[in-house]
């Protein structure tokens, strides 16, 4: 039997739950861009015309691009968030004396 309980983790912080929807949000935002890319190239590729699939991947590129930029940094930046798993601690494997 185990001495440790499994008590309910203390909510997020508001900006914490905002970045982690905001984040959501963005991957969301970029996997579809992602998608309409590939399936529009797909079909316009199918149709024989590889002129209109270069310039349909360059009109919707920046979108997903700067959707995956958005992403890429909020999970950079909620990665230093308190509060959540061993990283809470602060210690860096330092024994509390």
């Amino acid at each position: 039997m185990s001495s440790t309980t499994n008590a309910p983790a203390p909510p997020a912080p508001r900006p914490t739950r905002i970045a982690t929807a905001l984040f959501v949000v963005s991957v969301l935002f970029f996997l579809l861009a992602g998608s309409a890319i590939v399936i529009g190239q797909i079909a316009i590729l199918a149709a024989g015309d590889a002129t209109a699939a270069r310039h349909w991947a360059d009109a919707l590129g920046p979108y997903a691009f700067g959707g995956a930029s958005v992403a890429g940094l909020l999970s950079f930046a909620l990665s230093y968030r308190r509060g959540g798993g061993d990283a809470a601690d602060g210690g860096g494997g330092e024994a509390d004396d």
